[in-house]
């Protein structure tokens, strides 16, 4: 492998240089000028059919991109987007009813344990003044007798 690279190497350079000093030297110098240019026109022609092509390819496949995203990729994030407004009109009357049961727990059933409560603590206070003042010996209905 390694000997034809170097034979390659040499064949071309030969052809590089030689070639060249040839025609230079055999007055044939006008006639490389215009293969050359014939040669350099025909590959700038090649080349630029290649970019066209290409240019076409790179078209196509943006298209067949975008109707891809139209048609499979659209209709899901639709779908999703869907499901995440469920989702929150869900939310939303969760939050609703959560916020309708704390009003009612607050007034049914808290106001009145909180009434009982404050009764009940009005009642303990009142016993506990009697029962100190019957602990020193008097009652205020006492005091009213005795006069």
């Amino acid at each position: 492998m390694k000997k034809f690279a170097i034979i390659g190497g040499i064949v071309l350079l030969v052809l590089g240089i030689g070639l060249p000093i040839l025609l230079i030297s055999m007055g044939w110098l006008n006639e490389a000028r215009d293969l050359a240019i014939i040669l350099l026109a025909i590959f700038q022609l090649f080349s630029v059919t290649l970019m066209i092509i290409l240019v076409g390819v790179l078209v196509v496949m943006v298209n067949e991109l975008r109707n891809l995203a139209k048609e499979k990729i659209s209709p899901k994030v639709e779908d999703v987007l869907e499901r995440v407004k469920d989702i929150t009109e869900n939310a939303k009357s969760t939050t609703t009813t959560a916020k309708q049961t704390a009003s009612y727990v607050a007034e049914g059933v808290v106001s009145p344990v909180i009434k009982a409560a404050s009764l009940l603590a009005g009642v303990k206070a009142g016993a506990k003044s009697l029962a100190r003042r019957q602990a020193r010996g008097t009652l205020p209905n006492d005091h009213n007798q005795n006069n």
